[in-house]
Protein backbone atom coordinates (compact mmCIF):
# COMPACT_ATOMS: atom_id res chain seq x y z
CA UNK A 1 0.00 0.00 0.00
CA UNK A 2 3.06 2.45 0.80
CA UNK A 3 4.35 2.08 -2.39
CA UNK A 4 1.06 2.51 -4.23
CA UNK A 5 0.81 5.83 -2.26
CA UNK A 6 4.69 6.51 -3.26
CA UNK A 7 4.17 5.82 -6.68
CA UNK A 8 0.76 8.56 -7.08
CA UNK A 9 2.92 10.71 -5.30
CA UNK A 10 5.37 10.55 -7.96
CA UNK A 11 2.98 10.35 -10.87
CA UNK A 12 1.90 13.84 -9.61
CA UNK A 13 4.76 15.16 -8.99
CA UNK A 14 5.70 14.34 -12.90
CA UNK A 15 2.22 15.86 -14.15
CA UNK A 16 3.10 19.08 -12.05
CA UNK A 17 7.00 19.16 -13.78
CA UNK A 18 4.95 18.43 -16.81
CA UNK A 19 7.77 16.23 -18.62
CA UNK A 20 7.41 15.23 -21.47
CA UNK A 21 9.18 11.58 -23.24
CA UNK A 22 13.01 12.07 -23.50
CA UNK A 23 12.42 11.46 -27.45
CA UNK A 24 9.95 14.44 -27.84
CA UNK A 25 13.17 17.12 -28.00
CA UNK A 26 14.64 14.89 -30.46
CA UNK A 27 11.82 15.58 -32.64
CA UNK A 28 10.53 19.08 -31.58
CA UNK A 29 7.20 18.52 -30.40
CA UNK A 30 4.89 19.28 -29.18
CA UNK A 31 4.52 22.69 -31.23
CA UNK A 32 4.61 25.97 -29.52
CA UNK A 33 1.12 26.18 -30.30
CA UNK A 34 -0.14 23.45 -28.75
CA UNK A 35 -1.38 23.71 -24.95
CA UNK A 36 -3.59 22.64 -21.92
CA UNK A 37 -7.00 22.39 -22.59
CA UNK A 38 -10.31 20.48 -21.32
CA UNK A 39 -12.01 19.29 -24.38
CA UNK A 40 -14.88 16.58 -24.44
CA UNK A 41 -13.40 13.54 -27.49
CA UNK A 42 -13.73 9.98 -28.58
CA UNK A 43 -11.49 7.45 -29.70
CA UNK A 44 -11.03 4.36 -30.47
CA UNK A 45 -9.42 1.38 -28.66
CA UNK A 46 -7.55 -0.95 -30.03
CA UNK A 47 -7.71 -3.31 -27.26
CA UNK A 48 -11.51 -2.71 -26.15
CA UNK A 49 -10.24 -2.07 -22.51
CA UNK A 50 -9.30 1.66 -20.87
CA UNK A 51 -6.33 0.27 -20.41
CA UNK A 52 -2.46 1.85 -21.70
CA UNK A 53 -2.08 -0.32 -24.51
CA UNK A 54 -5.03 1.59 -26.07
CA UNK A 55 -4.12 4.97 -25.29
CA UNK A 56 -0.58 5.05 -26.54
CA UNK A 57 0.87 7.85 -29.05
CA UNK A 58 0.99 6.28 -32.78
CA UNK A 59 5.43 6.06 -32.39
CA UNK A 60 5.51 4.24 -28.93
CA UNK A 61 2.26 2.06 -30.50
CA UNK A 62 5.00 1.56 -33.53
CA UNK A 63 7.60 -0.01 -31.11
CA UNK A 64 9.67 3.35 -31.22
CA UNK A 65 9.93 3.30 -34.46
CA UNK A 66 8.87 5.25 -37.76
CA UNK A 67 6.99 3.28 -40.64
CA UNK A 68 8.03 6.19 -43.34
CA UNK A 69 10.64 8.16 -42.79
CA UNK A 70 8.50 11.63 -43.46
CA UNK A 71 7.17 10.70 -39.96
CA UNK A 72 10.01 12.19 -38.50
CA UNK A 73 9.01 15.54 -39.39
CA UNK A 74 4.94 15.18 -38.14
CA UNK A 75 3.89 16.65 -34.72
CA UNK A 76 1.30 13.96 -35.09
CA UNK A 77 3.35 10.90 -34.37
CA UNK A 78 4.49 11.55 -31.29
CA UNK A 79 0.93 11.94 -30.20
CA UNK A 80 -2.27 10.13 -29.10
CA UNK A 81 -4.89 10.72 -31.21
CA UNK A 82 -8.94 11.99 -30.53
CA UNK A 83 -11.48 13.53 -32.62
CA UNK A 84 -14.32 15.88 -30.87
CA UNK A 85 -17.09 14.34 -33.31
CA UNK A 86 -18.27 10.94 -32.83
CA UNK A 87 -18.68 10.36 -36.26
CA UNK A 88 -15.00 11.24 -37.59
CA UNK A 89 -13.76 8.66 -34.68
CA UNK A 90 -16.21 6.12 -36.17
CA UNK A 91 -14.96 6.94 -39.80
CA UNK A 92 -11.22 6.53 -38.84
CA UNK A 93 -11.90 3.50 -37.21
CA UNK A 94 -13.20 1.70 -40.15
CA UNK A 95 -10.38 2.98 -42.54
CA UNK A 96 -7.54 2.25 -40.16
CA UNK A 97 -6.41 -1.27 -41.15
CA UNK A 98 -5.09 -1.70 -37.66
CA UNK A 99 -8.09 -1.61 -35.90
CA UNK A 100 -10.08 -4.38 -36.09
CA UNK A 101 -13.70 -5.24 -35.27
CA UNK A 102 -15.18 -5.41 -32.43
CA UNK A 103 -13.44 -2.41 -31.38
CA UNK A 104 -14.98 -0.06 -28.72
CA UNK A 105 -15.24 3.94 -28.76
CA UNK A 106 -14.46 5.57 -25.65
CA UNK A 107 -15.58 9.50 -24.51
CA UNK A 108 -13.51 11.64 -22.09
CA UNK A 109 -11.79 14.44 -22.06
CA UNK A 110 -8.41 16.03 -22.93
CA UNK A 111 -7.82 16.30 -19.06
CA UNK A 112 -4.50 19.26 -18.92
CA UNK A 113 -3.06 17.09 -15.96
CA UNK A 114 -2.15 14.55 -19.06
CA UNK A 115 -0.48 16.55 -21.47
CA UNK A 116 -0.90 19.48 -23.90
CA UNK A 117 -3.49 19.58 -27.14
CA UNK A 118 -3.80 21.14 -30.63
CA UNK A 119 -6.56 20.86 -33.04
CA UNK A 120 -4.86 19.20 -36.15
CA UNK A 121 -6.42 21.57 -38.30
CA UNK A 122 -4.64 24.73 -36.70
CA UNK A 123 -1.29 23.58 -37.90
CA UNK A 124 -2.06 21.20 -41.00
CA UNK A 125 -4.97 23.38 -43.11
CA UNK A 126 -5.52 20.03 -45.12
CA UNK A 127 -7.27 18.82 -42.67
CA UNK A 128 -9.69 21.71 -41.91
CA UNK A 129 -12.62 20.00 -41.92
CA UNK A 130 -11.51 16.85 -39.42
CA UNK A 131 -12.30 17.15 -35.73
CA UNK A 132 -9.13 15.17 -34.92
CA UNK A 133 -7.03 16.52 -32.05
CA UNK A 134 -3.19 15.63 -31.62
CA UNK A 135 -2.71 15.19 -27.38
CA UNK A 136 0.75 14.71 -26.68
CA UNK A 137 0.87 13.47 -23.46
CA UNK A 138 3.31 13.58 -19.96
CA UNK A 139 5.29 10.80 -18.54
CA UNK A 140 3.70 8.46 -17.23
CA UNK A 141 0.11 9.91 -18.07
CA UNK A 142 -2.94 7.94 -17.56
CA UNK A 143 -5.62 9.48 -19.80
CA UNK A 144 -7.65 5.97 -19.74
CA UNK A 145 -8.77 7.04 -16.62
CA UNK A 146 -11.15 9.96 -18.17
CA UNK A 147 -12.76 7.81 -20.51
CA UNK A 148 -15.44 5.29 -20.50
CA UNK A 149 -16.61 2.52 -22.95
CA UNK A 150 -20.02 3.43 -24.82
CA UNK A 151 -21.35 0.38 -25.15
CA UNK A 152 -23.17 0.87 -28.47
CA UNK A 153 -21.68 3.42 -30.03
CA UNK A 154 -24.62 2.94 -32.96
CA UNK A 155 -27.29 3.88 -30.50
CA UNK A 156 -25.22 6.29 -28.85
CA UNK A 157 -24.87 8.01 -32.34
CA UNK A 158 -29.11 8.03 -33.33
CA UNK A 159 -29.61 9.26 -29.55
CA UNK A 160 -27.28 11.83 -29.90
CA UNK A 161 -28.60 12.36 -33.26
CA UNK A 162 -32.17 12.86 -31.70
CA UNK A 163 -30.93 15.15 -29.01
CA UNK A 164 -29.33 17.58 -31.27
CA UNK A 165 -32.77 17.63 -33.51
CA UNK A 166 -34.75 19.03 -30.56
CA UNK A 167 -32.38 21.44 -29.41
Amino acid sequence: MEEQSKEKEELIDNRIKRIFPDYFSKYNVPPKEAREESLEVYRACRTNKLERASFLPTYEEHGFQFIQEDEKNDPSTFSLSVYEKPRDVKRFAIVNSSIRPPYKIVKGETNPIYGKILRTKEYKPERKKSSHIDWWLYVDAEPYKDFELIDDFEKYLKERKRGESHE
